[in-house]
């Protein structure tokens, strides 16, 4: 039990790095608009490890091998552009908002890609009889960690002021290069 909570956590802190950066850039988000993106991060954590379950050998060789590009593309590419829009705002302009959309999909698909390759790791194993439990924990686990990411998030922007959103693009950014090295490292 042990190990599944610790790759529970390890799984949810791409996802709870992300509700970080949101919670900086929108320190006055709606209760609603929270639940949603935890709902949604915790939600695609789960499905991601199921597909990855029953993926199958011929799309997590694929998958394993392009996951950390697709992820470090798509979450610096959110990153930048959060940044870029920061430093040109507009009065009237608002950081982007993650909570809805296909923003809310494309980053709760790229903080689960990891979940994915777990999951087919996982199959691989043979962990019939508990995987749905694994996947629901993971899937708890990330709900939980992203909420409070969200409110510490808001608590740092409250203190960064303007330079928030700033600071969050640069999470984003360094959670894609993070995960992009750790998958070359490991490749090693």
């Amino acid at each position: 039990m042990i190990k599944i909570l610790l790759l529970s956590y390890g799984l949810a802190m791409d996802a709870f790095s992300v509700c970080v950066s949101y919670g900086v850039c929108h320190k006055d988000a709606k209760l609603t608009c929270s639940l949603r993106l935890a709902f949604f991060t915790g939600f695609f954590q789960f499905i991601m490890t199921l597909l990855g379950w029953f993926g199958g050998s011929f799309l997590g060789k694929y998958f394993i091998k392009f996951g950390p590009w697709i992820a470090f593309l798509i979450l610096s590419g959110i990153g930048i552009k959060m940044i870029i829009d920061s430093l040109i705002k507009k009065e009237d302009c608002k950081p982007i908002d993650i909570s809805r959309g296909k923003q809310l999909i494309i980053a709760s698909l790229a903080t689960s890609i990891d979940a994915f390759i777990a999951g087919f790791s996982i199959g691989f194993l043979n962990l019939n009889i508990h995987f749905l439990i694994i996947a629901g924990i993971i899937g708890i686990i990330t709900f939980k960690l992203s909420l409070i990411g969200i409110y510490l998030g808001k608590i740092v922007g409250f203190i960064l002021g303007k330079w928030a959103e700033v600071t969050g693009g640069f999470i984003l950014i360094g959670l894609g290069v993070k995960i992009l090295l750790e998958a070359v490292i490991l490749k090693s």
